[in-house]
């Protein structure tokens, strides 16, 4: 038993190992959690709508009764916050 115990935690390090080394490798067990598990599981969903002042703003709920939104959904990894390097915009 301690023999089955011992070649497990030896494979966990191992596959452990490959996946920090070796980065294609996570890049496709990535695409492979992404078709396996569920889209609640993967994507996160944000609600977008222009205030009074119509500037932009995006929460995790949606704003209160009257104002138009959308729904937005993302990959969980995207950064959903523009910044005002990448956008040029202040």
């Amino acid at each position: 038993m301690k023999k089955v115990f011992f070649f497990l935690i030896l494979l966990i390090i191992a596959a452990g190992a490959l996946l920090y080394f070796k980065p294609e490798y996570r890049n496709v067990l990535d695409r492979f959690s992404d078709k396996a598990l569920p889209t609640a599981i993967t994507h996160n969903k944000a609600y977008r709508w222009q205030d009074s002042h119509g500037q932009w703003q995006l929460s995790d709920s949606p704003p209160a009764d009257g104002i138009k939104y959308e729904i937005v959904e993302y990959h969980k990894d995207t950064n959903v916050i523009p910044s005002d390097n990448l956008t040029g915009k202040k």
